[in-house]
């Protein structure tokens, strides 16, 4: 796979394949354009030729490789950037030319199918599925409903489905790579889901990736679902989707409501164009899913937990979706799926009168807050100022702005002046990684130092309370930025192979080969992260400095602004120099 991602390196160019996003004209050694992530007068975006990386000192202040590129410009997580520049490279993949491994995830999917309708037998027709069934017909679901999502259930057995499938000829270990079995520490084997209500979930194209379970007793937790495996990964995955794409391309609207019951009830009431994220926290992947089929998305979450998840990544999904989101919160506590199932009508109207997402939590935010008072119009301030300053729309920024300046009575002048303060403070907190200012930036890759901070994070759990102090914008290799994403994003950190597709598992597995010292393992990895956020500043430096000179005329504002970022830059040099030096005083003392 190292071969592969070198060989699209090298045949495509990255000035002529960002080129096609934006136009980018020649600035010295440089090129410079607008950038295509966010809106501006001025271009703020460099493509470097020699390095061939990129990098936007704008709003996004952020960059990388082509690689890096296409996952921000697409949603896409570093597979499908990899087989989308390899189809435009011409390069095969390993995984295209190597039919075991596609044959093994062709098998997984066939295990999966075989479960789902294993379990979609037992509910229509089992005794012993009673109880689901009354269950099912209680919270209103018709016989249509429980086909179209092919609802099932699992035995109380230990036993029932591994002996199903064990007939079928599947091996252990097939059945263990799909989650739907489970390996005790004694050994023994029994299936994952029993006495369950079965949930098949189904990527974009029906394919079953995996289950949701709901407990039919009072334990908890009452929901689990498959773990992570080749197929699963619930973060990149919409509940629903491949039942709910084509209404959604012709209403050009999509509904995320957050259960599997919100979505049921929703295409039973004849609303076919909800998907459901699963009751977790929306996430950049899933939105790309919507982003494919339209711009205009309504957050129907249910009531107690809108205000969260709305102001969670609120902004970033707009910017994302390039659109307005809307937020359908019903009254009284109920949930979409209740209040459709006695009246779809309310639903409908609930819809038709969706906020936009910042009216949302502009009103939410006030909770709790006296704004009479002085300190109520701060907090609310430091509430949504940095909501706001994220939004990439210049005109419904200086919109709420004003709104905000009202509400606290204040100029928006005033306003506006603190929000610039923020963004250049937001500006250089992000900033990380590359070498000496006194070269040029370079594309040779030095992966000594990520390798070696990866391999002590990934194989000693006691630093997964470190692991905010190494960011993914500090490695220069793709492979291992993504690796650092999917660990931050994954619960089960100590099974963290089971949550990577095949094209990074190389890439781990080098890592887990490796042997790290075992001795002062947090104080070498606290080394680690300071020299890797060192070499982004130092290389983010010479990037600024190469920007401030291609700029004729000094004092416009664009000019000032990019002064601002080197300096505040040259300020985290010191700090992190400082902070060196003392750790290496105190390393002669003992």
């Amino acid at each position: 796979m190292n071969d592969a991602v070198e060989e699209i390196k090298q045949k495509l160019d990255i000035v002529s394949f960002i080129g096609q996003y934006t136009k980018l004209t020649k600035a010295g050694r440089t090129m410079r354009g607008i950038c295509p992530f966010h809106s501006e007068k001025h271009g703020s975006f460099f493509v470097y030729p020699e390095a061939q990386n990129w990098h936007c000192f704008g709003a996004c202040n952020t960059g990388g490789d082509i690689f890096a590129f296409v996952m921000k410009k697409e949603g896409l997580d570093f597979k499908g950037a990899l087989e989308l520049l390899a189809e435009k490279a011409g390069v095969s993949l390993p995984s295209q030319i190597n039919p075991q491994i596609r044959d093994q995830r062709e098998r997984l999917y066939e295990i999966n199918l075989a479960a789902a309708q294993y379990y979609h037998n037992l509910l229509l027709n089992s005794p012993q599925a009673e109880s689901a069934r009354s269950y099912l017909k209680s919270r209103g679901l018709n016989e249509q409903s429980l086909a179209d999502f092919q609802l099932g259930y699992a035995l109380p057995e230990w036993q029932g489905l591994y002996d199903y499938l064990k007939e079928r000829s599947y091996t252990d270990e097939d059945l263990l790579k799909a989650g739907v079995i489970v390996r005790s520490d004694e050994g023994r084997i029994h299936d994952r889901f029993r006495n369950n209500i079965i949930y098949p979930i189904a990527n974009y194209k029906g394919q079953i990736a995996g289950f949701g379970a709901r407990v039919m007793d009072n334990s908890q937790p009452k929901y689990r679902n498959s773990p992570q495996t080749d197929l699963f990964n619930k973060s990149s995955l919409l509940y629903g989707l491949h039942l709910a794409s084509a209404s959604i391309r012709e209403k050009n609207q999509a509904i995320i409501v957050e259960g599997y019951m919100d979505a049921i009830m929703s295409h039973q009431g004849g609303f076919t164009n909800t998907v459901a994220c699963m009751g977790t926290a929306l996430t950049d992947r899933q939105i790309a899913l919507v982003k494919r089929q339209t711009k205009h998305l309504i957050l129907g979450l249910d009531a107690d937990s809108a205000g969260e998840e709305a102001t969670l990544r609120a902004i970033d999904y707009e910017n994302q979706i390039e659109s307005e989101i809307r937020v359908a919160v019903p009254e009284g506590g109920k949930d979409p799926d209740e209040i459709i199932r006695h009246a779809p009508q309310t639903w409908q109207e609930i819809l038709d009168n969706a906020r936009p997402l910042l009216d949302y939590i502009f009103e939410h935010s006030q909770k709790g807050l006296d704004l009479s008072s002085a300190a109520g119009k701060a907090g609310l301030t430091d509430r949504l100022l940095p909501i706001i300053s994220k939004m990439e729309d210049g005109v419904r920024q200086s919109h709420y702005l004003g709104k905000l300046a009202e509400m606290v009575s204040t100029s928006q002048n005033r306003i506006l002046e603190r929000m610039k303060k923020l963004k250049n403070e937001t500006r250089i907190t992000k900033v990380l990684e590359k070498e000496a200012p006194s070269k040029t930036v370079s594309a040779a890759k030095n992966p000594a130092l990520e390798e070696y901070a990866l391999s002590l994070l990934f194989k000693s759990p006691e630093l997964s309370r470190f692991a905010g102090k190494l960011h993914p914008e500090y490695l220069e290799i793709p492979q291992y930025r993504e690796l650092l994403a999917v660990y931050s994003q994954s619960a089960e950190k100590d099974n963290l192979r089971a949550a990577l597709d095949e094209n990074l598992r190389e890439y781990y597995d080098n890592l887990m080969n490796k042997n790290p010292a075992n001795d002062n393992i947090e104080d070498k990895f606290y080394d680690l992260c300071l020299r890797l956020r060192e070499r982004y500043l130092r290389n983010l430096a010479v990037k600024l400095n190469q920007a401030l000179n291609e700029i004729s005329q000094p004092e416009t504002a664009e000019y000032q602004t990019l002064n601002d970022q080197c300096v505040k830059v040259n300020e985290e040099l010191r700090s992190v120099f400082s902070l060196k030096d003392r750790r290496n005083q105190k390393q002669r003392r003992q």
